[in-house]
């Protein structure tokens, strides 16, 4: 009997370990963009690194995995690459390959407002419908970027956002792995890479999680060609997992079998403020001020895109209106879908993150002098079709709506001190303040870049209670909590942050557009760029404005987000110019 019950015992506790269920998921970032602008690496990634790893899932169907990849790739795969793209489509419609498509271009979205991130993966999901495929509902940012706004960017389109265990174990300790990640009225699932791995009933993990091109390859370090080693390396992975007893499924997948998990609930998430993988070496800051490679000009290029947007909401407004009189734009729409994609490809990360090499730093630029292009293309049409007499309109891109300008009395500005402490780090500068309203302050500032490059301009704050937008998120305005583990920094997306001393901080993102870092204790607000030695000088323009976070959210939002404009023809041209406050 003794003996029995020992074996009885044996098998019980064989039962409880086989009712733990093991899952291993995959996460692949392919990104052409990865030398942007370097159209040789482009195709040597689709070869050297997608092609062969899709070749190795096509040989292994008992693995699975997640694949990010833009838009853009798809349509390169479909006019360069067909094969490749057939046996995606192959490991897709078996349900092998989970598609996470984010984006159209491997953008820095969380430096600009929702409507680019919207419009990047409208543009995508079109591209996809063209080639027969269908994306998941699972969202993996560039560069790992995370947004509490996620909920709201991407209502309607996405239900899970997937990511690495950075920022959250940046800012916060342990969390659960599957929560409710909340921004105002909206929520949507978080599959958090710092979260828990082992639950009651399920144990989980990663058997990829990184770059696509190193499952076989070194990236730079062996220009982009697979490496047998490396690749033996990452296959081992798969099967380690797979002799431990882990089922591959799809992220998917993963989430369903957790959330159906009796001892599970979901919680809500913890505020964590926008990020980046490896928020060690700055976060945000990284594509916004820190200059490392010698030739980056971050505020300069990142602003370069902010001067695109505003014309091009003005213009696809504009041909929205002649529609409206009926008048036949079919050509005009699809420049301005175009002047979108070069728009959304110049704020490419890679243009001002890491070290860009001189090709990518240009590359922003020539994007930007693309789409400027197709508008001045748009415009001359415009200018015989529109119905503006000779009349000055107002526009207003948020609305689109067109009002005559009526007859208003100059502003006075006047020069003023600022009603609040600024300091400056720099090896001198020069700067103008103005009252340009009766609550209102525009400070503009040149500063001289110093021995070690390192130029601040510092705000006071109050110890708590300042509010600002989460990146792609500038519909309201949020709290920021003060029990994070280290100073938090913000893109500031649409300019805006309430300092709780009576004023909102407005940065005028088409000037230099830099992030921003709160130091909590000693209650400075800080934006820092590293110049390099061929950057002499930085530029910025701040407006200050007394009155509510409100009040604060609602100027960010007309200056960066839906400026107006001025529309009228004058000598044979259709002149747009852009509405400043202090003329509002």
């Amino acid at each position: 009997m003794k003996e029995i019950k020992i074996t009885l015992l044996f098998l019980m506790i064989g039962i409880g370990i086989s009712a733990q269920e093991k899952y291993a998921v995959g996460m692949f970032h392919f990104n052409l963009q990865y030398v942007a602008g370097d159209y040789k690496i482009e195709n040597r990634i689709i070869r050297e690194s997608l092609y062969p790893a899709l070749q190795f899932f096509e040989k292994n169907p008992a693995f699975k995995s997640d694949i990010e990849i833009q838009g853009y790739a798809i349509e390169v795969l479909a006019e360069e690459h067909p094969q490749v793209l057939a046996l995606l489509k192959k490991l897709v419609a078996r349900n092998q390959i989970e598609l996470v498509i984010a984006h159209y271009s491997d953008q820095f979205f969380i430096g600009y407002p929702a409507l680019d991130l919207q419009k990047s993966i409208e543009i995508s999901d079109k591209i996809l419908a063209q080639h027969g495929l269908k994306r998941s509902g699972v969202f993996f940012g560039q560069e790992i970027q995370w947004t509490p706004a996620y909920a709201s960017a991407l209502k309607g389109k996405y239900n899970i956002i997937a990511t690495s265990s950075d920022p959250h174990s940046y800012y916060r300790d342990r969390t659960m792995p599957l929560v409710n990640v909340r921004y105002g009225n909206d929520e949507i699932l978080g599959l958090i890479g710092a979260g828990a791995k082992k639950l009651d009933g399920l144990e989980w993990d990663f058997a990829f999680l990184d770059d696509g091109e190193v499952f076989n390859s070194l990236d730079y370090n062996s220009n982009f060609y697979r490496v047998p080693k490396q690749e033996k390396e990452s296959v081992d992975r798969f099967k380690k997992l797979q002799s431990q007893g882990y089922k591959f499924v799809t992220i998917t997948e993963l989430v369903n079998k957790i959330k159906s998990l009796k001892s599970y609930t979901v919680p809500d998430y913890q505020f964590v403020p926008e990020g980046t993988w490896n928020m060690e070496v700055c976060g945000p800051y990284m594509w916004m001020g820190r200059q490392r490679s010698g030739v980056e000009t971050d505020g300069i290029t990142r602003a370069l895109c902010y001067q695109l947007r505003s014309l091009l909401l003005a213009m696809e407004k504009l041909v929205d209106y002649a529609a409206s009189k009926g008048i036949d734009v079919t050509e005009l729409k699809a420049k301005i879908e175009e002047a979108w994609r070069h728009l959304l490809l110049a704020e490419v990360s890679d243009s001002s993150g890491w070290t860009p090499w001189p090709v990518e730093v240009q590359y922003t630029a020539n994007e930007v002098a693309v789409g400027k292009k197709l508008l001045k293309e748009v415009a001359d049409k415009l200018k015989t079709m529109l119905p503006l007499g000779d009349k000055t309109w107002v526009l207003e891109t948020q609305t689109g709506r067109m009002m005559p300008q009526e007859s208003l009395s100059p502003k006075t500005a006047k020069a003023a001190l600022l009603p609040l402490p600024v300091s400056v780090r720099a090896e001198k500068y020069t700067s103008t303040i103005k009252q340009v309203g009766e609550n209102l302050y525009r400070f503009d500032i040149h500063c001289e870049r110093p021995a070690d490059g390192a130029v601040e301009i510092i705000f006071d704050t109050a110890p708590n209670g300042l509010f600002y937008s989460a990146g792609a998120g500038e519909e309201i305005a949020v709290e920021i909590p003060t029990d994070l583990k280290h100073n938090p920094a913000f893109s500031l997306s649409n300019g805006f942050i309430y300092l709780n001393n009576g004023y909102s901080l407005v940065k005028d993102c088409s000037v230099e557009h830099l992030a921003a870092t709160w130091k909590m204790k000693e209650q400075k607000l800080v934006f820092r760029e590293e110049l390099n030695e061929d950057n002499k000088s930085m530029d910025m323009r701040f407006y200050l404005l007394k009155g509510s976070a409100d009040d604060g959210l609602k100027l960010g939002n007309r200056l960066n987000t839906w400026p107006s404009f001025t529309v009228k023809i004058q000598n044979n041209q259709l002149v747009l110019e852009k509405q400043m406050p202090e003329s509002m």
